[in-house]
């Protein structure tokens, strides 16, 4: 990209107040909001407002996953009439609208999605928060490059809110003033999110993972109970890498606590690599101006072909039940969209093409009453299956490691039993003696 001297000039012409900038959309439209952190507050706050009023564009509107911004102003009965919501993973803020046939769903892998934007199902731009450009006029969204920089690049109407919060990071992710039809200016504080309290079963599903990990292994974890389990039990290893799609606390403790290195990646030696990030303070703090990381684009970092060239790569990523098949169900309980797709097949598709890589899929042995097992005979009616049994690797409850990849449909079930809660694993038997997948 070429860079631009009188980028302070372009800055200023586009410079305007939020409710200003939202006018400029039309009826119609399909406009993208960036994952999570991504969100920009005064511009959502502001056609949240407008759509309340009337007077806003009639607009189709889309996330990989809302933000609390977006649940609290956009995402609420009032704005419905012009605001129509097609979610591309499904959180707290859109699941039950989604159920109810509210709003739309449109399933994709994560890795797919800027792809998919510009070709199947074309958007016409997006809304990001940004950090203060640089001296050359370059702003990042630093918090979810994702797809973002793909609509910004290529989209018909893209609208920056410059946020001094905001980070700047290095990697594939600079995009200058000058693309952007208009500008608005805040310093709303930025979403955070804090990891949950770690649960005996976290730790021990993290010590089962953790100790799986070779040093030198480049991770992908994300956020959550068991993720921080995982990075608090990688705490004496040596020299791990980072290739992810989410950037989170753990993260951040391992680098600083030198455990994450990078000297051993064979793809981006000596950066850790991600596509969003959603954390606390503290680590935004850390992304500032970091030389040891960077973001990129999603279709790079969720490649499998990108993942696969990471020696020794490891991918850990929860479900919420498996099939005694291996049939890994992540997004749906029954026919309830309960999340989405996200990079979960991305990583165990990549991670097992890479060499000496492994991927785990990970749930706590039953559901949060103890009175159902997460591990089931057949996935009930209306079930999603997310991960394919063919692509499953290794599946981990907190009763251990189920190896599953090159094992036949009787041996993926006793394997599969034997990680399950005690109280379930005589009717498991049961259930799989009756369709010949019992023990020899």
């Amino acid at each position: 990209m070429t860079v631009r001297s009188d980028w302070a000039s372009d800055y200023r012409k586009r410079l305007m107040a939020p409710e200003k900038a939202v006018r400029l959309f039309k009826d119609g439209q399909r406009i993208a909001i960036p994952t999570i952190a991504g969100e920009p507050p005064a511009l959502v706050r502001a056609l949240g407002q407008a759509a309340e009023r009337g007077t806003a564009a009639r607009l189709t509107m889309s996330s990989i996953l809302p933000g609390s911004y977006t649940s609290a102003h956009l995402l609420k009965p009032a704005c419905r009439e012009r605001i129509h919501w097609d979610s591309w993973f499904c959180g707290g803020g859109d699941r039950d609208a989604v159920f109810a046939g509210i709003y739309d769903m449109t399933p994709t892998h994560f890795g797919q999605l800027p792809h998919v934007l510009k070709r199947d199902r074309p958007y016409d731009g997006v809304i990001t928060i940004v950090s203060p450009p640089d001296e050359e006029g370059y702003v990042t969204p630093s918090f979810a490059v994702d797809y973002t920089k793909a609509l910004v690049e290529t989209g018909t109407i893209k609208i920056a809110e410059v946020n001094p919060n905001v980070p700047r990071v290095y990697g594939d992710c600079r995009l200058h003033v000058s693309l952007f039809d208009a500008i608005v200016e805040s310093d709303d504080p930025i979403m955070e999110l804090t990891t949950p309290p770690m649960t005996a079963e976290d730790e021990a599903i993290g010590r089962f993972i953790a100790e799986r990990i070779p040093d030198g292994a480049t991770v992908q974890i994300g956020f959550g109970g068991v993720p921080s389990a995982v990075g608090l039990a990688l705490r004496d290893h040596k020299h791990l890498g980072v290739h992810t799609e989410m950037f989170g606390d753990a993260l951040r403790v391992l680098m600083e606590r030198g455990v994450v290195d990078n000297s051993r990646k064979t793809l981006n030696p000596g950066v850790s690599v991600y596509t969003f990030c959603v954390a606390t303070k503290e680590t935004y703090r850390f992304l500032h101006e970091n030389p040891d990381i960077s973001a990129h684009p999603v279709d790079y970092t969720n490649d499998p072909q990108v993942i696969a060239q990471h020696d020794d790569m490891v991918s850990v990523n929860g479900t919420i039940m498996i099939d005694l098949t291996g049939q890994a169900c992540s997004e749906s309980i029954g026919p309830k969209q309960y999340s989405g797709t996200g990079g979960q097949v991305d990583f165990v598709r990549g991670a097992v093409m890479a060499k000496g890589g492994r991927s785990f899929i990970a749930a706590y042995a039953t559901a949060i009453d103890g009175e159902t097992s997460r591990i089931v005979d057949m996935l009930p009616p209306g079930a999603v299956v997310t991960t394919p049994r063919t692509d499953i690797d290794c599946f981990v409850t907190e009763y251990g490691v189920a190896q599953l990849r090159g094992k036949s449909l009787r041996e993926r079930a006793q394997a599969l039993i034997a990680v399950a809660h005690p109280k379930f694993r005589d009717e498991l038997q049961r259930q799989a003696r009756a369709r010949g997948l019992g023990p020899r």
